[in-house]
């Protein structure tokens, strides 16, 4: 860690080289967003292996709660360019028009769900978060996404979304370059200042070793927690802790890092309990000997995410859990870098974490049948298209963000593309029985409640019975 600094200096001057030269070729590419806008249209060229299908001129419109996508308004960095570029290629090589429609999601649903119901369209594609978009699923206002003439198993597309959001072979949700899903996959910040003081080994290293356990983040935890105020307990925001985080849904991405799952999908394509087993207990477990018993997670509630990030920079824990990219960090003074979240043991074929609830998904309507081809032509354009986002957001994440040059490779590496979804955050709002698992998992991992064995045994008729009323799993197995 020593020659860190100048690496960073390093890393720094070449990324804005970099981006000063995306926003050239871009800037040089750009047009007025029509087929024949001009010559400046002479330089976008199909890419290897596409080929493009003239869509007529016809309009799509995209239906999003954010802004930043899809936007023509939003330039002047890499990353907003990048995606001009994104929607000047598509719309010229497949000769269409993309319109952003921006609808908060608490009014999606009622916008939606009329319009539906009496035959309409309502929009081409539509982008929600997990515990929006469950909603959408549940009143059975989307349409299976297999319809579409897309190629899903293209690297383009997100497989963890799709395992879990496919239902009888049916899928509803789906995520992919243009809504990539790194940015709410959750990771570990480390005080550097800590880390050292406590003479731990080189983080990148052990990361990069498959050795980084969540016995190891037990063990570093328990060593950093110090009684700063004398009561004679680390139970103050004043405190040295080992772990800082929402609760709640660190609680969730914890469990998923560590392999642990609600629900999954059995071979005949129904929706099971997949947390009533002997690896779900030992998860929990792991989980409860840091919540719980040795206290080193801070249970506290705060005021907001700034205040974790201004008690993390201020020293008062050696790790902060939380998503990449959170802006409160680039004023933390001090170093600090980024861990993925631990394996279970190091038998565990590759770090995983959760990906927030928050995070974005996409579907298409179910009364589209007349436009599913040519807005199945659209999304496989976007996808293979939008592949430039993601190598642009890391990158000049080096050059604004990161503290050390590693961080950007950590996340490169092991967090992106390796966040899990989980049927219990797409449903959640749908029915309680989505919750049951989860709640336990919460209550056993933060509280002397129940042991989680005998609690999710207790629970799991009640759960199935209902899942399996809820997918109609009776009323189609005469079929």
């Amino acid at each position: 860690k020593g020659n860190w600094e100048m690496q960073k200096i390093w890393k720094r001057l070449a990324a804005g080289c970099l981006a000063a030269l995306m926003v050239l070729s871009f800037g040089a590419c750009k047009d007025d967003g029509g087929k024949g806008g001009g010559d400046d249209n002479l330089n976008i060229q199909p890419l290897e292996g596409e080929n493009p299908v003239d869509l007529g001129g016809e309009t799509f419109k995209i239906v999003d709660w954010a802004s930043s996508r899809w936007n023509r308004e939003n330039n002047g960095t890499p990353y907003y360019d990048a995606w001009q570029r994104v929607l000047d290629e598509v719309e010229y090589l497949y000769n269409c028009k993309i319109e952003l429609e921006v609808v908060s999601l608490g009014e999606l649903f009622n916008q939606l769900q009329p319009e539906i119901m009496a035959g309409g369209n309502y929009a081409d594609v539509v982008v929600a978060t997990q515990w929006a978009f469950g909603q959408l699923i549940g009143a059975n206002l989307m349409a299976d996404l297999n319809e579409l003439p897309v190629n899903w198993d293209n690297p383009w597309w997100n497989q963890n979304i799709r395992r879990i959001a496919t239902v009888r072979g049916k899928t509803y949700a789906a995520n992919g370059s243009f809504i990539f899903d790194a940015a709410q996959t959750w990771l570990l910040y480390y005080n550097e200042a800590i880390w050292d003081e406590l003479q731990l080994p080189d983080p990148y290293d052990l990361v990069n070793s498959g050795k980084w356990t969540v016995d190891k983040l037990r063990d570093y935890s328990r060593r950093a927690m110090r009684d700063n105020d004398g009561t004679g307990a680390v139970d103050s925001k004043d405190d040295r802790w080992g772990l800082i985080a929402p609760g709640g849904d660190f609680c969730r991405t914890f469990f998923m890092s560590l392999g642990g799952h609600c629900f999954t999908t059995n071979e005949e394509g129904r929706v099971e309990l997949a947390c009533n087993n002997q690896k779900t207990f030992d998860i929990v477990e792991k989980m409860a000997n840091m919540m719980q018993r040795d206290k080193s997670v801070c249970g506290l509630k705060f005021e907001n995410m700034q205040e974790y990030a201004t008690r993390f920079a201020q020293g008062n824990a050696l790790f902060f859990a939380y998503m990449p990219g959170f802006d409160a960090m680039k004023d933390v003074e001090g170093s600090w870098g980024v861990m993925p979240l631990p394996k279970f043991d190091e038998s565990q074929e590759e770090y995983m974490s959760g990906v927030d609830h928050n995070a974005p998904v996409f579907g298409v309507t179910s009364t589209n049948e007349d436009r599913f081809d040519k807005v199945g032509t659209l999304l496989e354009a976007l996808g293979r298209h939008a592949v430039i986002l993601e190598e642009i957001y890391w990158p000049d994440y080096e050059a604004t963000y990161w503290r050390h040059p590693e961080d950007a490779q950590i996340v490169a590496d092991y967090v992106a593309k390796h966040g899990q979804y989980d049927m219990s955050q797409l449903m959640q709002n749908c029915n309680k029985a989505f919750l049951v698992p989860m709640n336990l998992v919460g209550n056993n991992a933060w509280g002397p409640g129940t042991d989680f064995a005998s609690a999710i045994q207790a629970s799991a008729e009640a759960v199935t019975t209902i899942i399996d009323e809820y997918f109609a799993y009776e009323d189609t197995a005469a079929e």
